[in-house]
């Protein structure tokens, strides 16, 4: 199947910021992450087509998965 990956900020170094991404029927973000080689998972927000996704989500064909860290302020 075939996803949509976008990364933002520090999540860049792992490859450009918007690319498709060919993965074996099934995968979860976990095994995306995996993938793309991304270890740093204390601090990572992940969106499924805009929606709050966790690592054992499955993925879809022609899914969006956005990563970034999360951003506070106050």
């Amino acid at each position: 199947m075939r996803v949509k990956v976008k990364l933002y900020g520090d999540f860049l170094k792992y490859g450009p910021p918007e690319s498709y991404m060919e993965i074996p029927d099934g995968s979860t973000v976990q095994e995306l992450l995996d993938k793309l080689r991304i270890d740093e998972c204390s601090y990572i927000m992940i969106l499924i087509n805009l929606k709050r996704s966790w690592f054992e989500t499955p993925l879809h064909d022609g899914g969006e998965v956005s990563i970034f860290a999360p951003v506070g302020g106050g």
